[in-house]
Order: C-alpha cells, then sequence, then structure tokens
C-alpha cells in the first residue's frame, strides 16, 4: 500500500457534484483568486503547515503498519534443560512413610535357545524397611518375538511357549532379585547405612568430595573418575533425597565421558533428558526432573536393553513377595 492508498482509505466517501456545484466551481476558478496577493518577503505558512501535517500523518501510517521484527527466541541447551529438571527434582516433597520400595520393568532382546530373536519382559522389586530388612525379587512377564519376521515364523511354528515368562516355572514363578545382597552399595567399599544415605550433601561439588572420601584403590581395579561415575549412577535410584539426586545427576552432567542429550531412542517408550556415556543412557523427566529408566545401546545407537521404573518411593505398606520366591527377603 503506498501513500495515495493510505490517504484515500481514510478520507470520507462523498456524493458525486452537481451541474450546478461544478459550473460554480468553474466560475470561481476561471475569475482568479479573491484573496489578498501575500507582500514581498513573506511566505504564506499556511499551506506549508497543511502539506506537513499531511506527509507527517502518512509516513506515520506507514510506520505503524510497518511490524517490527520478531525476536529470536534464546536456545536452551540440553544441559540448560537438565539443571531446571535437577531443581524441580530437589524441590519436590517426599511422601512419608516406612517403606522405601522400587518397582522397575526389566526389557532385553536376544535370541533364546529356540533361535527366535525375543523381547523379554520381567518385574524387579527393590524394598527397604525400617528395621534394615531388605526386600528383593525378579518375577518373569512375557517373551515373544519382536520383528514382524520372527512373528510370523514363530506362528508358522505353531506358537511354541516361550520363556522365560509367567507360567514357565510353577514351582519357583519369582526368584531372588540381583539387587538384594547389593542392598545399598553404591561402589566397591561405599555401603552407607540408609541414615546416612539420606543425609549425603544435595550440592555437586560436596557430593562429590564426601563420595570420593571413600574411594581406596585397594579394594577397587576401577579408576577414580569411573568408581565416582557408577556411585553416582547407582545413587540416583536409591532411597537417596531427592535433593541428592538432583545433585547427583549435575555431578554426572560435567563427568568426562558424559553427554547431556535431549534425544533417546524410544524403543522401549522412553523420551526425556538423557546422561549418556558409551555404554547407554540413565533417562530423565524434562518436567520433573524424576528417574524415567537406563537403557544400554549397541555402538551403533540402538536400544536393546532397558530397565523401565514404574514407581519409586516411601509408604506405609509392607512389601510381600510372590508366594514360593525364595531367598526374596534379608537383612542389611
Amino acid at each position: 500500500m503506498n501513500e495515495f492508498q493510505i490517504i484515500d482509505s481514510v478520507m470520507p466517501d462523498l456524493p458525486p457534484s452537481s451541474a450546478d456545484q461544478l459550473a460554480a466551481a468553474r466560475e470561481r476558478v476561471f475569475a482568479g483568486p479573491t484573496t489578498p496577493p501575500v507582500r514581498a518577503g513573506r511566505r504564506s505558512w499556511t499551506g506549508t503547515a497543511l502539506v506537513a501535517a499531511a506527509v507527517a500523518l502518512v509516513v506515520g501510517a506507514v510506520v505503524v503498519l510497518v511490524p517490527r521484527p520478531a525476536a529470536e527466541p534464546a536456545a536452551v541447551t540440553p544441559m540448560q534443560k537438565l539443571q531446571a529438571a535437577a531443581a524441580e527434582l530437589a524441590a519436590t516433597p517426599e511422601a512419608k512413610g516406612r517403606y522405601w520400595r522400587r518397582d522397575t520393568e526389566q526389557v532385553q532382546r536376544t535370541k533364546n535357545g529356540d533361535g527366535y530373536e525375543v523381547e523379554e519382559r520381567a518385574r524387579e522389586v527393590l524394598a527397604f524397611g525400617p528395621d534394615r530388612e531388605v526386600y528383593g525379587w525378579h518375577e518373569p512377564i512375557s517373551s515373544k518375538p519382536y520383528t514382524a519376521e520372527g512373528l510370523k515364523t514363530w506362528r508358522q511354528d505353531g506358537s511354541p511357549k516361550l520363556c522365560p515368562a509367567r507360567g514357565c516355572d510353577k514351582n519357583m514363578p519369582a526368584y531372588s532379585s540381583k539387587d538384594l545382597d547389593v542392598g545399598l552399595e553404591l561402589a566397591d567399599g561405599l555401603k552407607p547405612p540408609l541414615k546416612e544415605l539420606r543425609n549425603l550433601p544435595k550440592e555437586p561439588a560436596a557430593l562429590r568430595a564426601r563420595l570420593l572420601e571413600s574411594y581406596n584403590p585397594r579394594v577397587t581395579e576401577a579408576g577414580r573418575e569411573p568408581w565416582l561415575q557408577g556411585a553416582a549412577a547407582r545413587l540416583i535410584s536409591s532411597p537417596a533425597t531427592p535433593g541428592t539426586r538432583a545433585a547427583a545427576y549435575l555431578l554426572l552432567a560435567n563427568a568426562p565421558g558424559i553427554k547431556v542429550v535431549d534425544a533417546v531412542p524410544g524403543t522401549f517408550g522412553l523420551d526425556g533428558l538423557a546422561l549418556q556415556s558409551k555404554e547407554g543412557q540413565i533417562v530423565i523427566d524434562r518436567r520433573t526432573g524424576q528417574l524415567l529408566g537406563r537403557q544400554w545401546l549397541t555402538p551403533g545407537g540402538v536400544a536393546w536393553r532397558a530397565e523401565l521404573v514404574r514407581k519409586a518411593g516411601w509408604s506405609d505398606v509392607r512389601p510381600v513377595p510372590p508366594a514360593k520366591c525364595v531367598r526374596c527377603t534379608t537383612r542389611l
């Protein structure tokens, strides 16, 4: 739109002039000016002022009509997202209770004894009580082909029962968890009591210093940094306070060989921020900072195994292992 179009758009619509009006206008034009002449040396400022005002109006209208360029939003890095998620976790109030319990679903893609490429799923429970009791069991859920070709072959073979799965072993539907004997051990030489675990620092630098006080090369083959990373990785899925677990996120995020990414293979349904190492990913909810799970990757970046957190926290409900579960409880 040009200046004349703008002016035209704001002028009122007038009816056409009559013949008498046109004749009167011609007479006034040809009769010459009726106003007195301007004296020499003076200018007529009236017309000039009107023209200037019109120009100002048009220019102002053009400026108003031209939108200002939108400001580019500042890019938020994965590290900044993790820091925000960690702050949210640290501020989360904990539920009260006498028992801390974590339920996870273990998923693994492998080739079974019959040659089928299957996805095995199992339920894993680990819990701690007020009198140093520990509960832990592993319960198979299902085993089935996960590719279209494998599923077709399995059906052609008569859909045989695939194990491990529910019903495969009626005498032992569940068995002792591998974490039962580990208990609260975070790394070689570092097995704090529950009360001490709950009192660990809530700031990354202080947490790092406290953990390294227990590093002893005489009781572990791991180097100092790998040992520390292993301890922090176990700490984030332990009964530690939200503040300590948030500090462990940031400790790991700044550790050698670990990077924060905002893209994870969705093979097993995990979606969030990830602390990624060459072995795999620790996946964290972007909004709440809660641990979603872990997954292990092939060198090509394909997820082949995962641990999905179904629930974790405190309650007054005493854990009860499945019937016939052998060695599913112990004491610290």
